[in-house]
């Protein structure tokens, strides 16, 4: 009997493709469940899979004058369709001044803002001190886009893009 012979490009090819495979899944990393009290002491749970898609904004104290120029534009175009969710980054704050700090965010904003006192969540999803992030996720929980920094209409163009698609 006679074993037909593997060719080296076959094994090589095939080697490819699953390395190809591998990080194209490894690209859209999925995100924990995770929850955090906004400013009125609410427990609020983020959770996937989810029957919309999700965007979260981050900032922090100097990253919040960045905020509206995201939030207000995708809220006006997506209000019922997602769900947004404004993330203090607030790890450098100590305790003592927390209940000054949410006094200070409920006076302040209209809508709520979850408090990510410790900074996890927002170091979870690689946030740079200083400047305004938005992350779309997918239903699933995959994070399917980040922007940094201030808003564009390129840079919103790409996002409104993006969460059409999901829609």
């Amino acid at each position: 009997m006679r074993h037909s012979p593997v060719s080296g490009r076959g094994v090589l090819f095939a080697v490819l493709i699953v390395a190809a495979s591998f990080l194209a899944t490894a690209a859209q990393s999925r995100v924990e469940n995770f929850g955090l009290k906004d400013q009125g002491d609410k427990y609020v749970e983020v959770n996937f899979p989810s029957d919309r898609p999700v965007v979260l904004i981050f900032g922090d104290r100097k990253g919040s004058k960045q905020i509206e120029g995201w939030s207000a534009p995708i809220f006006r175009k997506f209000d019922g369709k997602i769900y947004m969710f404004g993330i203090a980054s607030l790890g450098g704050v100590p305790s003592y001044a927390r209940g000054l700090v949410r006094r200070l965010i409920k006076r302040q904003t209209q809508f709520p803002v979850l408090l990510d006192w410790g900074g996890k969540v927002a170091a979870n999803f690689g946030y740079e001190k200083d400047k305004a992030l938005v992350v779309l996720i997918g239903k699933n929980g995959t994070v399917l886009m980040k922007e940094t920094g201030a808003a564009s209409d390129i840079e919103l163009g790409k996002i409104f893009s993006e969460i059409e698609k999901l829609l």
